[in-house]
């Protein structure tokens, strides 16, 4: 697809996502506490990554189509911001057999316009992910992302954290860990955890991504490709709403050097870990929020969050 394909489709999401803006202005003008300056609800351009550069591999693991989407805010900056290469990994498509061949058009489509690549994970006749561990094929895919792994070397990998409440949700969880675990103690691979929620909210986020109106439009735009889903449940047109309301819980659950509220709206909350030697561990960020203009260098580096766990 082509970029001005994106931006007009970013376009005409754009008023939507910029209507919650003047409601939050409203309500804090009628609270009587001016919103101020917020970083990230102009219409003006987003940062981008310079010509040929080199970013890191994410690898993004999806339960069904539409979550590449629905938590793929920090892919989508890292690929414009850092020039990641993002892959998008369909674990399944869907429960319904029907309705499959639609919903991998549907999702070739949203990872186009999001500038994703789009892969299917190799399972085995009769798996049903659902079933988790005990499903038929398990080993199978497991094998399959470990393939993956080898072949794509990625340096973040995203999937749903273990408590997503969805079955489907949770099975990608322990699928994704088991192969790290085994991918990680094969050798000497590292890679960044980078742990989602949507069905039920994590317990220990530590990181609160701040988005602009521009990338929540062009969320907005890919998740309009899902035809057939949110023709059964319009949830895209609650989205902007959910991602207001995950700034106000990050601001309490997760850790900041700074005393006032974030200075954004749009957020989504994330948990990073890192798996290493076939142990996922935990990362004590000293600064987990990062505003829509600031460098996500860090992520990779460990120097603007404080930490360093990449290699060694």
């Amino acid at each position: 697809m082509r970029e001005e394909d994106r931006q007009s489709a970013t376009a005409h999401w754009l008023p939507f996502v910029q209507a919650f803006v003047r409601a939050y202005a409203l309500g804090a003008d009628l609270s009587g506490a001016p919103l101020g300056a917020v970083d990230g609800l102009s219409s003006t351009a987003p940062p981008v990554a310079a010509d040929g550069q080199q970013g890191p591999v994410v690898l993004l693991c999806s339960p069904h189509p539409d979550d590449e989407t629905l938590t793929g805010a920090l892919p989508l900056r890292l690929l414009r911001e850092q020039g990641a290469t993002v892959i998008n990994l369909a674990v399944t498509l869907g429960s319904n057999p029907t309705r499959q061949a639609e919903r991998w058009a549907e999702l070739q489509e949203a990872c186009a316009l999001l500038g994703f690549d789009c892969q299917r994970l190799t399972t085995g006749p009769g798996f049903d992910l659902k079933s988790g561990p005990a499903a038929q094929g398990w080993p199978v895919a497991v094998q399959a992302l470990i393939d993956c792994l080898n072949l794509l070397r990625p340096d973040f990998v995203v999937y749903p954290h273990a408590q997503d409440r969805h079955p489907a949700h949770a099975a990608t969880s322990q699928l994704v860990a088991e192969a790290l675990a085994r991918w990680t103690a094969a050798g000497k691979m590292v890679a960044l955890a980078v742990e989602t929620e949507y069905w039920q909210p994590m317990s220990a986020p530590n990181l609160l991504l701040g988005l602009g109106s521009e990338d929540e439009a062009r969320l907005l735009a890919a998740l309009a490709c899902h035809r057939g889903e949110i023709a059964r449940n319009p949830y895209h047109l609650t989205h902007p709403a959910r991602l207001l309301d995950n700034v106000r819980r990050g601001a309490e659950l997760v850790r900041s050097s700074l005393a006032r509220r974030p200075g954004f709206l749009f957020g989504e909350l994330y948990r990073l870990s890192l798996w290493r030697q076939g142990d996922n561990q935990a990362l004590d960020l000293t600064d987990g929020w990062l505003g829509p203009g600031q460098d996500l260098a860090g992520l990779f580096t460990g120097q603007a969050l404080g930490c360093s766990y990449l290699g060694g």
